[in-house]
């Protein structure tokens, strides 16, 4: 039953929560090696905690409680009905804002962006171990990882990962390094290099990289919510939840049962209605919900405003701070110098950092629905990122798309048909680097497997390393997680999930039917929004 709460919990939160608690793991590997030592720089990696008289830390996390969203809603599951039936969601709005503010409590930070009760980030090293790392021929290949409170503005953890880097000089006797930055860590690379025109950078790899936004993140702040009977399908087919829930004697409610319910009502727009349904009611209650939560959880974290894109930056601000942008002036202008200084000018940084030598490089995973309720749920995506942000600007189709025959013949005729990938999906000769860009099939954004680790050594290794280099890592690679392998991408062998939805699913004839009166069914739903009862939120 502790399953069946946990899953009524994660939807609960979702539209506020989901995208930003996925920790992004990193994964240990067998030794190799390294023409310079490579410093990971790590996503949400790091524990949170309270330091203690000796030395330990005391943890401190973000725990949805399971009881009190039992107690809030299953024990009374009339809030719900009648909130629908009287379209006033005031008392939802309420349940929700006291479970999150509640969830986040230990960690949110204050109006300055600053910890308000001694939380840190919990890593520590020391000299000696870093030297013997780098002899040691059975380190790990990721002997020197970088992790530091990600909650804070990128700018704060500079002088620590300047300490840090020095420190690992000092004890390889190397005069050079590689940065590798995931996720959140590729905002904190930029920054670095920004402040120090540091020469002695090789390499500045970019793997998942939030470094021009994160498209959950910045929907949520600025409080755009779309719904999409087809992305809400596609992640449900993608992704399993591990259900099996006896409903009854006959019945037990498992992923596979989910999903052949959920084609039912897309094919015949049961889904597509209850889709338009949430959004619609969502986006009158957002508003309520958002200014009293945000503040008190992620929205606190200027680590996280790091990873807001420019196109919902100002609004979000709006949304996040409305009425209350003297409390928080310190915390405005802390992420308005990160935005302004470093992610509107984030090509220009790493072209700059280009002409000075230093090789520029991309891992870029796809292969994943982005998450449901994001604006472009359908492009092609890592589950978080789009590969169009993490690639540094590659032209691509969207999940259930193909480049036409014609479109390959037009491009390879300009020289650029090595560029498009296998699988038809992604033009990679509009990236800023677009021969020292990598993509990935099939590794989704919080994994970070053992063989894509040693791509990264690879690109160091070879100081004119590009996608030509390696034949065992062309420019499009595709994970084999049965064997934990790369392997040059197939797109007859290898398919992932969203394939397969596509040929099996997505291209029935039903669905080409569904298609023809969509316009129709787009057209219904503006009357009814135009004329139809508004939710209420507020008071």
């Amino acid at each position: 039953m502790n399953s069946f709460y946990k899953i009524i919990s994660f939807i609960l939160v979702f539209a506020l929560t989901a995208p930003c608690l996925i920790a992004f793991s990193k994964t240990d590997a067998s030794a190799y090696p390294g023409r310079v030592p490579v410093i990971v720089v790590y996503g949400e990696d790091t524990p949170l905690g309270i330091k203690q008289a000796d030395g330990s830390f005391k943890p401190v996390d973000a725990e949805i409680d399971v009881e009190k969203v039992k107690h809030a809603f299953l024990d009374d599951p009339d809030i719900i009905i009648r909130a629908s039936l009287t379209q006033d969601w005031t008392e939802v709005c309420d349940i929700i804002t006291e479970l999150l503010i509640d969830t986040y409590k230990d960690i949110a930070l204050d109006e300055n962006g600053e910890p308000k009760n001694g939380t840190e980030s919990t890593m520590t090293y020391n000299k000696k171990a870093l030297k013997t790392a780098f002899t040691n021929p059975n380190s790990n290949i990721f002997a020197y990882g970088f992790n530091y409170d990600w909650r804070l503005d990128p700018y704060e953890n500079m002088e620590k990962l300047r300490t840090y880097i020095e420190d690992v000089l000092e004890a390889t006797g190397s005069e050079k390094y590689a940065l590798y930055g995931r996720c959140e860590g590729a905002c904190l690379e930029a920054t670095y290099y920004d402040i120090y025109k540091d020469d002695r950078i090789t390499d500045i790899i970019l793997s998942h990289s939030g470094l021009h936004g994160m498209p959950p993140i910045g929907e949520a702040f600025s409080g755009n919510l779309t719904v999409n009977a087809d992305s809400v399908e596609r992640f449900v087919y993608e992704y399993d939840m591990g259900i099996n829930y006896k409903v009854s004697d006959g019945i037990t409610l498992t992923d596979d049962l989910i999903r052949q319910i959920l084609k039912i009502l897309v094919d015949i727009y049961g889904l597509d209605m209850f889709c338009w349904v949430t959004t619609n009611a969502y986006q009158h209650i957002y508003d309520y919900i958002t200014p009293r939560v945000l503040k008190h959880c992620f929205g606190s974290f200027p680590g996280y405003w790091a990873m807001c894109e420019d196109k919902y930056y100002e609004d979000a601000k709006k949304v996040v701070f409305a009425g209350e942008e003297e409390k928080y002036a310190n915390f405005i202008k802390k992420i308005d110098h990160y935005h302004y200084t470093i992610m509107t000018r984030a090509g220009e940084i790493l072209k700059e950092a280009s002409d000075n030598g230093i090789k520029i490089s991309s891992i870029v995973k796809y292969g994943n629905q982005q998450c449901p309720g994001i604006e472009d749920s359908n492009a092609l995506s890592d589950q978080l990122v789009k590969v169009s942000q993490a690639s540094l600007g590659a032209y691509t189709c969207g999940n259930d798309t193909y480049f036409s025959e014609s479109y390959v013949k037009s491009e390879t005729a300009k020289g650029n048909g090595k560029y498009i990938s296998p699988d038809l999906k992604i033009n990679a000769s509009t990236c800023m680097f677009p021969d020292t860009t990598w993509f990935v099939k099939n590794v989704a954004h919080k994994l970070n497997p053992m063989p894509v680790n040693e791509l990264v050594f690879a690109i160091v290794n070879r100081e004119d390393a590009t996608v030509d280099t390696y034949e065992e890592y062309p420019q499009f690679l595709y994970y084999d997680d049965e064997n934990d392998r790369l392997v040059p991408l197939d797109p007859k062998v290898h398919k992932v999930k969203s394939d397969e939805f596509n040929e099996k699913i997505a291209d029935t004839p039903i669905r080409k039917i569904k298609i023809i009166f969509k316009p129709l069914f787009d057209f219904i739903t503006i009357l009814v929004k135009i004329f139809g009862v508004q939710p209420r939120a507020g008071h």
